[in-house]
């Protein structure tokens, strides 16, 4: 780093690395550094730079990042000191209102993401911290997709109880993955209660009907079919009022569609080709 950082004492410890609180001596500023744990591995320096490389790019709703180094033995990477603290304190004590804009905030966040085809892989409340004017910023992102350095090629990422089925059971990280696991946040968000491996995800049944939208986007992005659960932008619309009947019904008709040109796509290849056949044969 540029500046000298007094490290003051340590906050936590992630999946791949420990966490600091420092202070920076020429601003007095307090930043959080995050240490890569395992920086002897190769595969962990690799995931450990895809994580500052998504960083990097100052996404909205990401945490931002400051400095980082990647070429020391043990390599960090620095990032605003956020008051507020993880939003896994705030499980089960949200009123409506915070909950569904906490839902919103982060389902754009997510949105933003997946558009530049990049999946998060570890989404929990843990990994979103709470700025000091309340905003939210997700941190720790593990990477994967066409908008990452690289594909993961096999299952390394991801929390018990907060991964979806698939991940679990050895899947890449994915969207619908990404998906599941908001989900699951949503539903410790809104119950205080902390998930579990093959949980069933139904806060209707526990007392929440009166939170219809909510119940209803964490039962169908926690549904075990991966192809059945929403997308981040369509999350977006279920907490704008639009209804998960009327997305499929929109989602079926499109698909329908691709269908319909594909065929005739199709067909008109086959044509084409039955055409130079034939005249090749007279």
């Amino acid at each position: 780093m540029s500046y000298p950082i007094q490290i003051l004492r340590q906050l936590g410890a992630g999946g791949n690395g420990d966490i600091y609180i420092g202070q920076r001596l020429d601003t007095r500023e307090f930043v959080v550094v995050k240490y890569l744990r395992e920086h002897h591995l190769p595969h962990t320096r690799k995931a450990f730079e895809r994580e500052v490389r998504i960083l990097q790019r100052k996404l909205r709703g990401i945490v931002p990042l400051i400095s980082a180094d990647l070429v020391s033995e043990q390599p960090y990477y620095v990032m605003p000191y956020l008051t507020g603290g993880p939003l896994t304190q705030h499980g089960g004590r949200l009123f409506d209102v915070q909950l569904h804009n906490v839902a919103f905030e982060l389902a754009q966040t997510f949105a933003t993401l997946h558009a530049t085809n990049i999946y998060h892989g570890d989404i929990k409340p843990d990994n979103i911290l709470v700025s000091g004017d309340g905003s939210l910023q997700v941190a720790d992102p593990l990477g994967n997709g066409v908008g990452c350095t690289f594909l993961f090629s096999q299952n390394r990422g991801g929390t018990p109880g907060y991964w979806a089925p698939e991940v679990r059971s050895g899947a890449v990280i994915s969207s619908a993955g990404d998906v599941y696991s908001y989900g699951v946040t949503l539903y410790q968000l809104l119950t205080g209660r902390k998930p579990q491996d093959g949980q069933k995800f139904d806060p209707r049944a526990e007392g929440y009907a009166h939170l219809p939208v909510i119940c209803e986007i964490i039962s169908v992005c926690c549904d075990a079919n991966p192809a059945m659960r929403p997308t981040m932008p369509e999350v977006c619309l279920m907490l704008q009022g639009k209804g998960w009947s009327d997305i499929l019904a929109v989602r079926r008709k499109r698909e329908e569609q691709i269908a319909a040109v594909s065929f005739i796509a199709a067909l008109g290849v086959l044509v084409v080709v039955m055409g130079r056949m034939a005249s090749k044969v007279g």
